[in-house]
Order: C-alpha cells, then structure tokens, then sequence
C-alpha cells in the first residue's frame, strides 16, 4: 500500500493527479530554459558569438571552449554520419582516438545530432547543449524535491537553485560540468525502488548512473562514489526487507557497470599507453579543496548563497519546537542520507591529503580510490566534488524552504518561490559576458567553405600549428580554432588542441616546425598523408614569417589565395608507409619504423654533439614557444632511435631553465626528432622554447638530449639570455 501511494505521488501510472503533475513539471522545465538566454546574454541569442574570458589564462579558457565546442560536434557528427568513429575524431591525423584526450558528452546525442543535422552548425550545437543541459538540470532537482516534500513552490525553487549559479553561468568553457540532471535523477529512482520495489526503478537508476558517466566523466566518477553512500544511508532507515532492497540496488550497480564497458575500454586502453596518465600528486593537491576554503566565499560562489543561507535556516528550524505532524515529515525526508553525500563530497574535495591546523596531514579516501578504483587516479581537480555538494545542499534548501512555506497560503507560496528562483537566476547573470566572434556564420573564413567544396577527404594542416604538446598558450589557443572551423568542412585535421593528445601525434611535431623545408614536407606527408595546407601569413611571428618568405618547396602549390590566408595543394606522394603506422592501434615495440632498437644506449653510445644553431637575442615573458634551431652530431657508433608510434625509448630533445643562485627546474617532455640518426650523421632540428616561470632577468637554458625512460641525457648545451618584457612582436624578440 505504502508503495503504491509513493508511486502514485510520483505521478505513477493511473494516478488521477499524474497529469497535472506533468505539466507541471513541463512548465517548471520550459521556464529554466526560458532564463537560459538572460543568463548567457549576448552571445546565446546572437548568430556568430561566443564567451570570450579575459585575464591572463583567457587564452587556456578560451581554447577549453573551443575544444568542447568541436567535441559536441564531432560526437554529433559521427553519430549521423559513421558512429563506429565516434572516440577517432578528425583532429591529430592520422593518430587514433583523440576523443579520448578529453570528455565525450555522448548522452547528449539525442538533442546535439539533431541540432546539427538540422543546421549544420557547431555553434547551434553548443547553444542546444546548454539550453538541454540547464533545463534538465533544474527539472531532475524539480522531481526529486516535489516527491519527497509534495511543494510544487519548493521543488521549483530547488531546481532553479541547482542549475542557476554563478558558478555554472561561467563553466561554459568547460560545459561538461553543466549536465548534472542525472544525479537527483539517480537518487529519486533509488527512493522509489526502495519505497516501491518495481523493477522499473531499478532500469531506471542503472540508465541514470550510466548517463551521467556518459555526459562527464568526472562527474560520472562521483556519482558512482556518491550514490552507494546516499544508498547506504537509505537502508539503513529502510523499513521493509533490506537484504531485498540491497540485492536490487547491487544488481542496478552491475547493470550501469555494464553500461559503461563502450565508455570505458577506449578510455582503459589510452591508460594503457600512457596518453591518460596518473596525476603527480603535487597537481592533485593544487587542485583540492583545504579546510579553510570551505569557508570562503570561492565556495559560496559555486554551491550558491541562497541555498546555503535556507540550509542554515533549515538547521536552525530543526532546533525549535515542533509538533508531532512536523516530526513525521521530516523523517520521511531523505535529509541524512543527503547530509551523508554532502559529507563525502566535502571529504573527498579535500584530495588524497587533509592538512589539519598545526600542519599535521592525514591521508583521505580520495587517495585510497587513487590506488585502486580504475581510471580515478588520472583526475586531477578534486575541487569539482562540490558539483555533489551543490546538489545536497540544493536538495535540502528545497526541503527547508517546503518547511517554512507549509503555513503559508498557496499564493503566497508560489510567490515566495519564485522571487528566490529569480533571484538565483539573477545571481548568476549579474554580469554580461564579454564576447568573441564564433567564426562559423558570417564570419566564416572563405578557405574553409571552399575547401568543403573540394572533391576527395585528404587532410588539412595548417600554420602557424602546434609548437609543442602543451604549455604554449598561443599555439593551443589557434589550434583549437583550426579544430572548430574543421566543422566546417569535416577533413581530417593534423593540427589539434586537448587535455592528453594521442602520443603519436608528437612524431608530427618535428615536420610542422621546421615547415617549409623540403625535407620537413617530405616527412609530413609520409606521416600524415597530408593534401592540403592552409598558411595564415597573418598570424605569423616574425621568425616564423622569414622562413615562408622565400621561394617554397615544389610539393606546395598554390590553389587559392583569400586575402593573408593561403591554400596551398601538396602534390608530392609519400615515400613511406609511415601513416598507415602512426593511424594503428597504439602498441608498444622493441623498434622504431625504420628498425632501431629502442632498447636503452650504451655508454659507447655517448659521443654525441649538440649545438645551438639559431636562438632569439632573449625572451620575453609571454608563454609561448619560440622556436630554437639545433644541430645534432652522432658521431658514436651507434643510431639514435627516434620515429615511432609511442615515446618510449625514443631519443629527443627537452629543455630546462634556472635562475642565477636557483636550482633547475624540471627538465620538459621530449620534442621528438623527425628521423633516426644513424652513426656518423648530422641532424639539423629544433625545438619550441618558452620562457622561464619568475621575474625577468637572466636566465640559464639548458637542452638536452635524452632517451625518453632513462635519467641521464646524452648530452646537453647551456646558453645564457636575458628574459624581460619586451613588447617587440607576437614572440617577444628582439
């Protein structure tokens, strides 16, 4: 009987009351997309805008934008088009797999791959996604609060204060952490399985803890972790056959398990070969929350004040005198298991260390998941637990705000909700957002349109490209503008910009900075097949721009000119079978293509030269890379491995600074060579530099010539430079 009142409550199947309650919930869920709009003024109305952010990481923002925008995208288009490509991507040609350096949102295909096939547009893509991802939000908290309180004005209010923030107003660069509906979803089909024992609830929370995985992976994580203890603490009051109840719910965990095998196994495999790694400890902890923080108003800032201030309220409430009526309401409420979630969240924000006062650190759970929940230790930012913590406590500022209302006339009710409602909303758009140009309307570069209209799918370079796998602001901010103007024409791209790029994209890397260069081309197109290259003489440094001012190497053809932007057609064929290799499934191997062990060089194998060929006059304090001409003499008996899918074993170049009475810092990731070298040759090569962390001065360079996996370089050059800032040109030399 008692369950089949609480499915009725819910709007269960002959209930009489169901379908007012269902428009109900359509109108609360037609007014939180009603505010998108006003929330993410101007761009969200405009047809060619985007959020632009300012400030010293507005580039690293902005590239985190345009990176989630062609993911949208990408994953729409492959669904309409090829689904088996879905995590290949058409960045980092021919690397397999780039999805998965980043997240996927993939549960939001049904809305996304509409919204392109009816526009073609990324742009309308993104703005489908966060209207979706808000509106769905809000009525997932919606649901879960009417049922348990029966308030329509506190379930309103709840919905709206889960999904409008400030917070999440200015998380569009990252809009992955938007779509969160899932969670109270997952919670509310958990109370009515225990409350109702239908099969179809247990259905229900196996999809709901796999979809939330599926529109991001972090939160996904957390919801894995956070709803067994919101199960735990329901059981535990659970007043019909627990060992029942438990079955059902393990049952409902193995089915989302299930699920999530498609999801996971691109994501183990990339694990596997090093393209997700584990984060250093030193990263993870510059990404948790301390104990101190949780009293800031960082915090306030991304769980909300309103909520917050009503679950104080609530609290308070709690301590007064209440009649027996009241009591009986608040133990049917599920507010200790949310206390219970809200606790774990904040436990695990802390990371896997808590420092108490006095300095003292104490391990935490966050560092038991690390060493044995698969893929947990490659999550970096701790601080997003409070993703969880913002839905506890909007739940029970729902249920606070249910309270103080019951007394109240409906009218009064409904009011009082709807000014706390609006007020979240403007919370969290009491700023315009400055904005930028989409490039994908009417301000569409020409060279794209026209390459879509070429006959045949041969890839797209283009330049300036990427410097070095991460680190120059610059670099990743273009390239992750080349990836979203590729929704124009969908070719494959070999430029790139994500979280992990696929290891073999830095055998690439070598190619694209020593363009135009016959030799370079030549190994571009072994590796990558390339037919098409795209040169913006307009955003060339000027080092850059005096190697692409003289004559260019046959294989470049000029098909058509718009304005500073060429294209340019490459007419030579590979002469080696090198793309084919790099498009493989990623495996470790004792060779490199050409047939050099890769095992590690002896000590007869160190006489080797390496000399500095072309070096700015100094640098300036801009974080990008400046590229270094080197020579490499080997003159050992010995060939230098250094072409292969993996980095492993591979010899390359990496660099370091210090400061003078300073210590090293730590050496960088290896640049990769563009060939073996075998014994008695010279090399001419560079690598992309940018300048030292700390104060201007003078600084010491070192580069290095090392085998990746082993400690001791090969050898090493040491150059000294003044680094200062000096406004002389995107590159700040002189």
């Amino acid at each position: 009987m008692v369950g089949a009142e609480s499915e009725r409550a819910f709007g269960g199947v002959g209930d009489a009351a169901s379908g007012r309650r269902g428009l109900e919930a359509l109108f609360a869920t037609l007014l939180y997309a009603a505010a998108v709009p006003w929330v993410f003024r101007p761009w969200f109305l405009a047809a060619d805008l985007l959020p632009h952010s300012s400030g010293p990481l507005g580039a690293m923002v902005d590239a985190d934008l345009n990176l989630n925008i062609w993911i949208l995208a990408w994953a729409a288009h492959a669904a309409l088009t090829d689904f088996t490509q879905i995590f290949q991507g058409n960045i980092f040609h021919p690397a397999p797999n780039a999805l998965v350096g980043s997240e996927n949102m993939l549960a939001h295909l049904p809305f996304t791959a509409p919204a392109l096939a009816l526009t073609g547009d990324a742009l309308f893509v993104l703005k489908t996604y966060v209207l979706e991802s808000f509106a769905l939000s809000g009525l997932g908290m919606f649901l879960y609060v009417r049922h348990h309180t029966r308030s329509l004005p506190a379930a309103f209010f709840a919905g709206a204060a889960y999904t409008f923030t400030a917070f999440r107003a200015e998380t569009i660069p990252q809009p992955q952490y938007l779509a969160v509906a899932f969670l109270p979803l997952a919670f509310l089909a958990l109370d009515l399985w225990l409350q109702c024992h239908r099969l179809r609830w247990l259905v229900a929370l196996a999809a709901c803890l796999a979809l939330q995985a599926y529109s991001c992976v972090y939160v996904g994580f957390f919801t894995l972790l956070v709803v067994p203890v919101y199960a735990l603490a329901r059981l535990a009051g659970h007043r019909g056959s627990r060992l029942r109840a438990a079955l059902g719910l393990l049952v409902a965990g193995l089915a989302a398990g299930v699920l999530l095998i498609p999801l996971a196994i691109p994501y183990l495999e990339a694990r596997s070969y090093g393209m997700v790694p584990d984060q250093p400890g030193a990263v993870v902890r510059a990404g948790s929350w301390t104990l101190a923080a949780y009293f800031s108003s960082a915090f306030i800032y991304r769980v909300g004040l309103i909520p917050l201030a009503l679950v104080v309220y609530g609290l308070v409430l709690r301590l007064a005198p209440t009649s027996g009526a009241r009591r009986v309401e608040r133990q049917h409420l599920p507010s200790l298991a949310l206390w219970a979630v809200v606790g774990a969240s904040l436990l695990l924000g802390l990371g896997p260390v808590v420092v108490l006062p006095g300095g003292v650190e104490l391990p935490t759970p966050y560092a038991f998941l690390q060493s044995f929940l698969p893929g947990f230790s490659s999550l970096r930012v701790p601080i997003r637990f409070v993703t969880i913590v913002a839905a506890g406590l909007s739940a029970l500022a729902g249920f606070a705000l249910a309270e103080v209302l019951r007394d109240w006339r409906a009218p009064a009710r409904l009011v009082a909700a709807m000014a706390l409602a609006v007020a979240c909303v403007l919370g969290a758009s009491s700023e315009v957002r400055p904005t930028m140009a989409a490039g994908l309307g009417a301000s569409a570069q020409p060279a794209y349109l026209w390459l879509a209209q070429q006959e045949g799918e041969s890839a797209v370079v283009e330049i300036p490209g990427p410097t070095r796998l991460s680190g120059d602001l610059g670099a990743d901010l273009r390239n992750s503008r080349y990836m979203v103007a590729s929704t124009l024409h969908w070719r494959p791209l070999v430029n790139g910009y994500t979280a992990y790029p696929p290891p073999a994209s830095g055998a690439v890397f070598p190619a694209l900075r020593d363009l135009p260069d016959g030799d370079a081309l030549q190994a571009l197109v072994d590796l990558t097949g390339v037919g098409w290259l795209v040169l913006h003489r307009d955003a060339l440094a000027p080092h850059e721009a005096r190697r692409w001012s003289g004559a260019l190497p046959p294989g470049l053809v000029l098909a058509k000119a718009f304005g500073a932007v060429e294209v340019y057609r490459v007419d030579i064929a590979a002469e080696q079978p090198w793309a084919a290799r790099l498009a493989a499934p990623p495996r470790r191997s004792g060779t490199t293509f050409a047939g050099t062990s890769v095992a590690p060089l002896g000590e007869n194998c160190r006489p080797i030269g390496l000399t500095i060929l072309e070096a700015p006059a100094r640098f300036s304090r801009l974080p990008v890379g400046v590229r270094i001409g080197m020579q490499i003499t080997n003159a050992s008996p010995c060939a230098l491995p250094a072409l292969g899918q993996l980095p492993h074993g591979l010899v390359g170049l990496a660099y370091r600074w210090r400061a003078p009475g300073a210590p090293w810092s730590a050496p960088t990731a290896i640049a990769r060579l563009l060939r073996d070298l075998a014994p008695g040759t010279k090399m001419p090569t560079s690598i992309s530099v940018s300048p030292p962390g700390g104060a201007a001065g003078t600084y010491e360079l070192e580069i290095q010539l090392i085998q990746q996996g082993e400690e001791a370089p090969l050898t090493r050059v040491r150059k000294t430079f003044a680094v200062g800032r000096i406004p002389a040109g995107p590159l700040g030399e002189k």
